[in-house]
């Protein structure tokens, strides 16, 4: 029954993909790829991969999908004339089917989209733009595509007056992960801080993504920045610090700084998953222990300010006797049952989902609560997303 619980959490931890940089051209006589991510400001509902042909005006190629229940591959077909679009994407399953009319201009194919069979979208059509990118955006292999390393220039200022901001993403992510907080950051935050993103290879150890990071932030010519990281990412920044980064301030959410009891189970869903990073996030193991006793890392906790989601409900007491979350978005998709099964799993104690509080808040580490109640009834996925935790995100914004 564990494993069934536990298997049903790492749904969880789809992998959401890498955005590579829009190219302005496309060589028309080779297959082509575009991304397609769908989605509002709190979270992606579905992230399309496109690839295709052009032969006298007929289009056919592949479509990939990531959404909440899993990962599909289908069939495209359509007609271009000049510049003009008419795709139909066919999968296994009706409800992913979608059709899409757009205009071409660059690297990006502008137009409407909608689901021949709208089950899984609230609505039935959308102005979206397929994205030009260099290589096949999703990967269906026997192991997910690595991330590029990148220290990427989000926002900078002529005279700013705090220390740089380096935001690092979570597992199974990239720097989209960061977008709509980045799209949020009031003019006030911009005007005291240069702003940068790190992506790492996340399949990686964590210590080498670190040392990286170190590296980058070094040939960047960045002094003490202030690190904001997310789940993994808190522990790449503490690997940063381990490897003789500075730091001004190190801010986590849900990071999983003494490992989760997660990282155990996460190949007996995804086989792939079973690589250095995920291991090292393991109750117990190396990376975990090493981290806990060493001494750059002890010198420095008292920059750490470690905040933590935490899932939260009760039962009715009156007809139907239903579980209610406190947050009724927890309820979307496959939150539901990733959420309950979680927190069924005692006696790991209250999480956000994924990870334990404790874990989160580093507890006996020595270091700063800016919200030591917990109860921030935020899941870990949605820490990052200012709709969903607009607490967090003020607090960010006012760094």
């Amino acid at each position: 029954m564990k494993k069934i619980l536990l298997s049903l959490v790492l749904l969880s931890f789809i992998i959401w993909g890498c955005k590579d940089d829009p190219v302005t051209s496309v060589n028309t006589s080779t297959e082509q790829h575009y991304e397609l991510p769908i989605g509002n400001d709190s979270s992606l509902s579905h992230y399309y991969g496109v690839s295709f042909t052009e032969n006298s005006g007929t289009v056919t190629g592949s479509a990939e999908i990531i959404d909440p229940f899993a990962r599909h591959t289908g069939t495209v077909s359509g007609t271009v004339n000049g510049n003009s679009y008419l795709l139909n994407a066919d999968f296994t399953n009706d409800a992913y089917d979608f059709g899409f009319t757009g205009t071409k201009s660059g690297g990006i194919i502008a137009g409407q989209f909608h689901f021949i069979n709208p089950v899984l979208s609230p609505v039935d059509t959308l102005n979206v733009a397929l994205l030009s990118s260099n290589t096949k955006v999703l990967n269906f292999g026997d192991s997910a595509a690595p991330n590029p390393y990148l220290l990427s220039t989000i926002f900078t200022t002529p005279n700013p007056t705090g220390q740089p901001v380096i935001f690092v993403h979570g597992m199974g992510t990239s720097i989209v992960e960061w977008d709509s907080l980045f799209a949020s950051l009031d003019a006030g935050f911009k005007s005291r801080h240069n702003v940068y993103a790190f992506q790492y290879n996340w399949q990686d150890s964590i210590m080498i993504n670190g040392r990286i990071l170190r590296d980058s932030v070094i040939a960047k010519g960045l002094v003490n920045p202030i690190l904001v990281a997310h789940s993994m990412g808190g522990l790449v920044s503490r690997a940063y610090i381990a490897s003789g980064g500075l730091i001004t301030k190190l801010v986590t959410l849900s990071t999983l700084h003494k490992g989760t009891e997660l990282a155990d189970e996460i190949p007996i869903l995804r086989p792939d998953m079973g690589t250095p990073g995920p291991n090292d996030m393991k109750v117990g193991g190396h990376f975990i222990t090493s981290m806990l006793v060493d001494p750059l890392d002890l010198a420095n906790r008292n920059k750490y300010y470690c905040i933590a989601g935490e899932m939260g409900g009760h039962f009715e007491t009156t007809p139907p006797y239903a579980w209610v979350w406190n947050e009724p978005y927890y309820k979307d998709v496959m939150n539901g049952i990733v959420c309950t099964g979680w927190k069924l799993l005692l006696p790991f104690g209250k999480n956000d989902g994924l990870v334990n509080v404790s874990s989160s808040f580093f507890d006996g580490g020595g270091v700063n609560l800016p919200f030591p109640t917990s109860q921030l009834y935020v899941d870990h996925m949605h820490l990052v997303y200012p709709a969903k935790a607009p607490v967090v995100f003020n607090y960010i914004n006012g760094l």
